[in-house]
Formats: structure tokens, C-alpha cells, sequence
């Protein structure tokens, strides 16, 4: 390995620079894209990324992505993807090991991990990835690609390449875990959010200012119950508060939200801009939907009937008074006014089957992505037993989907060639997101666990139906695990190669039509328009049932 006094003056002295650089930034996000820059520029590399490994799910995920592929790498790869690099990567051996990780040839490597190349479609040639290092803690990975030369030919990283990378790491980790701590404080004063706030921490010495808000209460039914039956369990109660408070902020922070409060088993949230009462409508449907499937996890893991466990969430919009409340050392972000006192009534009365309601405002900013809906009724909020206000408010119950489609594929591993080249390859193609068990489950993980996890996050399962899959006991899972599934009632699709007899691999399964996959000319083309109309027909029938 090269050392320091092979880096010329000039590296030198422009690594002083980049130090006060970004020793000026405390905007993660700006950050990370700040040191790939530096980086990529000074090895010549079109292609990087700097992954930081998230402590929750055990894996790195994308901070920033430069490269053809960098928006789609964010997207499926990044913070808010449930998805994540295992160790078992290239990245992921440096950030275990500490140490520099070299590959030329990478995309023939059978070590190589592919699942991110497959599902964006783009081979990597050579790599070098360098650990980012707090003393002897890594906290996530700094790797370049596929660099070319001067004439733009593809070209091999060199022992010069590494040195220069190792002293930028040692920069980038340094002002990466400022910027975590600035993050921490700031969160802990009630502005934890995942986008940039810079203006916001700006106005944590500053007086309140008035800015219109959407607000948004949500809170678990039946706690109180919950920790008499577990009284005996403090643990698992424990385990299942952390869970809840963990998704409120995932959710909450995927919607680019901020968490200002968390208070007992609820959470206080808070979105910004016009489009801020779209986003946290889409927020409470997102925690719904996680929230459903972790009680059926709590309830698999203890011996406690938790069926009676339910979530309520209330939103309202309007203008408030948004800043730091305090003297001295002592200072508290929050929004105060009427819309939030307005939130918790809503959230309180959202029970009995009404699981998100919302005031008029608010209803009138969502109510084209609202599909399923009970008409406005006057609410009022009640204080010390008497009226103190009268509003109107909607019962949601159905929103219309805001991404592309995206597909759990389950299948025998000895059919898996077949489902990378004519099944996963096309539909990336055409935008539709792919879950399966070869690219997302890693040695060591629990199965059954991690296809509950990959379900949640899909809309239609495609089953490949060979006499390898007939005989799977792993398919059958899969099978037999979304047929439970009431969301699924209508969204599995038998895929069979050729005239083929759909297997008994779950109740009801083989009554399902099938895709004949040979009649097909392309497979992306052909799921996407049949996703789009299945998509409105399933969407009509839930409107004429209502």
C-alpha cells in the first residue's frame, strides 16, 4: 500500500482545502455529495457512492450515487428503501475488515454481490472501495467505479488511487460524524428530519415565526392493556415500544416529514410546503400498512393475543406559530397554535374503524388521491366538557397508489438464470421494482421473516410456475404466505412456461388464470399495461362496494 508522502503537494494542498470545506457543511446530504464529488474527480471515476451502514437493518444503504445509474441506485438502494447492501458486498468487506478493498473484473467475481447490479442493469468493471474510519469504528464505505483514462478508455485503479481515497475517507468520516451530531441535537430539540433543514436550524436562535403547516398526531389504541397483560414481560413491551417509535419516524422521514415529538406511544409530525398535506395523508396510510404487519409479528413472537392493538392518526392544516420556544439553554421546536391542538382532537376521535380522519382543509388538498372516503361531517373539539370550537372533518379510507407497481417474484433458486434474464431484466426495463429471494436475502437472515418484509412492500406477487417451483417447499411458503395475505386477494399472478398445470402450492392457487409466458413477446411491455388496467378495474370495484 502506497503512504502519505507519495501524494504531491498540490493532493495535499487540495485535501487542506476540501478539510474546510466541508468542515463549513453540516447538511448530511450535501456532505456526502460534496466528498463523492472530490472524489470521483480525483480518481478519474464516472461512477461512486458513499454508503453508510444503517445500525437497524444491519446493511449499508446509498447516501449519494453519481453515474448513468445513480438516481435509480438512490431510489432503490437509499436511506428510505427498505433494501439494503449486505456485507457479503464489495463494499461491505471494507467496511467489516476496515480496509481498502480493491476489484478490477468485478461483475466475474462470484463474490461480487449482484443484487445491486441486477436490478439497475449496470455492470461494474472495477471498484475500489475505502472504509470510513471514527478511530477504529467504521461508520460506511466511500467507492469508486469503472474508471477510464485519458482517453477515456476503461483503466485500472493503482495504489496512488487508494492513498489519495484513504486520506479523503479519513476527511469525509470526520465531517460525516459532526454532521450526526448536529442531527442528534437537533433532533432531540424536536426538528429530527431527513431532508435538508438548514433554514430551520437557522431559527433555532431566533423567535417563532407563523407558517402555514399540515400536522399530524398518530397513537396506538390499547397500550394501557397491553402492558397489564405484559406486566410480567417488561421486555417485549419494551421491544414492541421500540418497533412502534422506530416506524413512526421511518415513516414519517420517508415522506419528508419532520418528527417533532414522540409522546408515550405517539407521535407528533410536522410537513412543510404545499404539497405537505398530500404527504402526510400518504404517511398515515404508509404507517397503517407497516403497522398492521408488525402486530402480526409482536403476535407470533409472544404468547399475548394483541389483535385488540390498532392505530388512530389525526391531520389537520393551517397556520401555526413554527420555531424555538425556550430561554437561555433551554429551547424547544415546536409548533403551537390552534391546527395542532386541532390534530390531537382528530387523532383522539379516530377510533372504532375510523382510522384517519382530517379537518376540511386538509380535505380539500388530498381529495384527488383520496379513493374510498366518508363525506365531511361537523366535529367538534371538546374542552373540560364543553364545546370550544366546530369544524368539519373526513373519514379516509383508501388512497390512490403514488409509484410505480412494484412485484414479489417467487420461484425455485434452480429456475433463478430464467427469472434474472426474461422476467427481473425486462421488467427493470419499464420501471417496475422487483423483490425476490436470490437479490434480497442474504445467508443468515430469517426466510419467512424477510418474505413477510418484502410482501409489505409490494403490490402484486408473480409466481413462476416449473416442475422445479411444484416440488419447493421455499415457493410453497411464499405462496401459502400471500394467499393469507388479504391484500393479495386479487393481485397473484401465475406465470407458466408453456401449457402447464398450476400445482397445488397454496388454497386457491390453482384456480388462478395464468400468464402463459411463451405467448409473451415481451414480459415488461405486457405486465405493465396489465398492472395499469388491473390497477383501475380493482380500484372500480372498490368504489362500487363502498
Amino acid at each position: 500500500m502506497a503512504n502519505e508522502s507519495e501524494l504531491s503537494r498540490e493532493e495535499l494542498q487540495g485535501l487542506l482545502e476540501i478539510a474546510g470545506e466541508l468542515a463549513m457543511q453540516s447538511d448530511q446530504e450535501l456532505l456526502v455529495r460534496t466528498i463523492l464529488q472530490k472524489a470521483c474527480g480525483a480518481t478519474g471515476s464516472p461512477d461512486g457512492s458513499v454508503l453508510l451502514y444503517d445500525p437497524v437493518h444491519q446493511g449499508l444503504y446509498f447516501a449519494a450515487a453519481f453515474g448513468a445509474k445513480g438516481p435509480e441506485l438512490m431510489q432503490k438502494w437509499g436511506e428510505p428503501s427498505s433494501q439494503r447492501v449486505p456485507m457479503e458486498s464489495n463494499a461491505g468487506r471494507a467496511f467489516t475488515t476496515r480496509e481498502i478493498n480493491f476489484e478490477s473484473a468485478a461483475g466475474a467475481d462470484p463474490e461480487h454481490y449482484k443484487g445491486v447490479d441486477q436490478q439497475t442493469g449496470n455492470r461494474s468493471k472495477s471498484i475500489i472501495s475505502v472504509p470510513l474510519l471514527i478511530g477504529d469504528k467504521s461508520i460506511g464505505v466511500l467507492q469508486v467505479l469503472n474508471k477510464t483514462g485519458a482517453v477515456g478508455q476503461p483503466a485500472a485503479y493503482e495504489e496512488h488511487d487508494a492513498t489519495l481515497l484513504l486520506r479523503l475517507g479519513e476527511l469525509a468520516a470526520t465531517a460525516i460524524n459532526h454532521s450526526r451530531l448536529v442531527r442528534k441535537l437537533t433532533a432531540q430539540m424536536g426538528l429530527y428530519s431527513r431532508d435538508s433543514a438548514d433554514d430551520l436550524v437557522q431559527r433555532l436562535e431566533k423567535p417563532a415565526e407563523r407558517e402555514q403547516l399540515t400536522v399530524m398526531f398518530a397513537d396506538m389504541r390499547g397500550f394501557t392493556q397491553l402492558c397489564q397483560l405484559q406486566a410480567s414481560d417488561p421486555e417485549q413491551t419494551q421491544n414492541i415500544m421500540n418497533d412502534l417509535l422506530t416506524m413512526y419516524a421511518d415513516r414519517v422521514l420517508s415522506r419528508g416529514g419532520i418528527v417533532n415529538k414522540f409522546i408515550g406511544d405517539s407521535v407528533l409530525a410536522i410537513f412543510r410546503g404545499k404539497d405537505g398535506p398530500v404527504r402526510a395523508v400518504r404517511c398515515a396510510f404508509d404507517m397503517l400498512e407497516r403497522f398492521d404487519s408488525l402486530r402480526r409479528l409482536w403476535a407470533d413472537l409472544g404468547n399475548v393475543d394483541v389483535s385488540f392493538l390498532d392505530l388512530g392518526v389525526g391531520i389537520a392544516t393551517g397556520t401555526v406559530a413554527f420555531g424555538a420556544f425556550g430561554s437561555g439553554m433551554v429551547r424547544d421546536f415546536t409548533a403551537i397554535g390552534t391546527i395542532v391542538n386541532l390534530a390531537n382532537s382528530l387523532e383522539f376521535a379516530a377510533r372504532n374503524g375510523r382510522r384517519v380522519l382530517v379537518d376540511n382543509a386538509t380535505w380539500n388538498c388530498v381529495r384527488d388521491i383520496v379513493e374510498q372516503y366518508d363525506d365531511p361531517e361537523p366535529f367538534e373539539v371538546v374542552k373540560a366538557g364543553q364545546s370550544i370550537a366546530r369544524y368539519r372533518h373526513v373519514h379516509l379510507q383508501r388512497l390512490t397508489p403514488d409509484r410505480p407497481a412494484r412485484v414479489f417474484i417467487s420461484h425455485s433458486h434452480q429456475d433463478r438464470e430464467f427469472v434474472e434474464k426474461c422476467i427481473t431484466g425486462p421488467l427493470a426495463t419499464h420501471g417496475i421494482e422487483t423483490w425476490y429471494s436470490n437479490a434480497d436475502i442474504i445467508p443468515g437472515q430469517d426466510y419467512v421473516r424477510k418474505i413477510e418484509a418484502g410482501l409489505l412492500r409490494c403490490d402484486w406477487v408473480l409466481v413462476l410456475v416449473t416442475e422445479n417451483s411444484a416440488g419447493s417447499d421455499w415457493v410453497s411458503d411464499e405462496v401459502n404466505t400471500a394467499m393469507a395475505d388479504k391484500r393479495f386477494s386479487e393481485r397473484i399472478l401465475p406465470l407458466t412456461k408453456g401449457a402447464a398445470t398450476l400445482p397445488k402450492l397454496g388454497s386457491g392457487f390453482g384456480r388462478l388464470q395464468g400468464i402463459d409466458l411463451s405467448a409473451v413477446t415481451d414480459i415488461g411491455i405486457f405486465l405493465k399495461d396489465f398492472f395499469s388496467r388491473r390497477e383501475v378495474e380493482l380500484r372500480a370495484a372498490s368504489r362500487a362496494t363502498k
